[in-house]
């Protein structure tokens, strides 16, 4: 049994490398089609995916993670305690020793798992692939920020990312469930998958002051755009009473450390 070190920053891991097998009748995974960084995996944990490799590739290595669903790393953010979580990590059994096959298998042994597979080709050049493994997940919260016009943002071309102009006076707390899995990239003519159903409350001391329901759309990693129904609540001093007025907005959704870092900047 063969081990090599990889460091992941901040992490040192063992990697234990996998046998090359025999693709015989499986059905295989291009290992180089990896670049979507998701497998979706039909029967949780215990799924077997046989990965087809390239004709050069001589030694295989791979680390298996044990990761959080979505929804429950955005809880753990939500909170505050995100760098105090820590997982175990559990490697995979050796088969056997034969590198002139042309398959290897990866047997899943997590609910949900982050997986590192680092080929070696027979030059001694590696290439390192990375992706999530699991069951499909759907929920996930963000930071919702409307908007009244479209120069509230601006867009960066080199990360190809949308952000704020400014810091908004009021945000709010989406809770989301999107119609396809959340770490799935889809293709245009499945953009169904990518809409998502939304909650939203203010962020805020009384965060029942504003609610909301709306639609979502994914655009990309950590940033979705939305359109709304907001209700806001009022106080007539006339008559001592209050109720809600309801608008349509629109707006984008950001990751939860957005949300993070403008209640640092409110509260500093």
């Amino acid at each position: 049994m063969k081990k090599i070190i990889l460091t992941l920053l901040p992490l040192i891991v063992y990697a234990k490398e996998l046998p090359l097998i025999e693709c015989k009748n499986h059905e295989t995974i291009d290992i180089n089609s990896l670049k979507s960084e998701r497998l979706i995996s039909p029967y949780g944990q215990g799924s077997e995916f046989y990965f087809k490799l390239t004709p050069k590739t001589k030694r295989v290595f791979l680390v298996e993670k044990p990761r959080a669903s979505k929804i429950s790393q955005d809880l753990v953010k939500l909170i505050k305690i995100s760098s105090n979580i820590i997982f175990s990590r559990k490697s995979l059994d050796i088969l056997d020793d034969n590198n002139t096959k042309e398959c290897v298998l990866y047997k899943q042994s997590f609910k949900r798992a982050s997986v590192e597979i680092m080929t070696i080709d027979s030059k001694n050049n590696s290439t390192l692939y990375n992706f999530k493994v699991g069951e499909i997940e759907h929920l996930y919260l963000t930071t919702d920020m409307p908007i009244t016009s479209i120069k509230e943002l601006s867009y960066d071309k080199e990360s190809q990312s949308i952000y704020e102009n400014e810091q908004p006076s009021s945000f709010y707390l989406g809770i989301n469930y999107k119609l396809g899995d959340i770490y799935t990239n889809y293709p245009i003519d499945e953009f169904y998958s990518d809409l998502s159903l939304k909650a939203m409350i203010k962020i805020s001391d009384s965060p029942t002051e504003s609610m909301g329901l709306g639609f979502g759309y994914h655009l990309t990693d950590g940033i979705d755009i939305f359109i709304s129904k907001i209700w806001t609540q009022y106080n007539n001093i006339q008559t001592k009473g209050s109720g809600y007025t309801p608008t349509t907005t629109y707006g984008v959704s950001f990751d939860l450390n957005k949300a993070l870092e403008w209640v640092l900047n409110i509260y500093q």
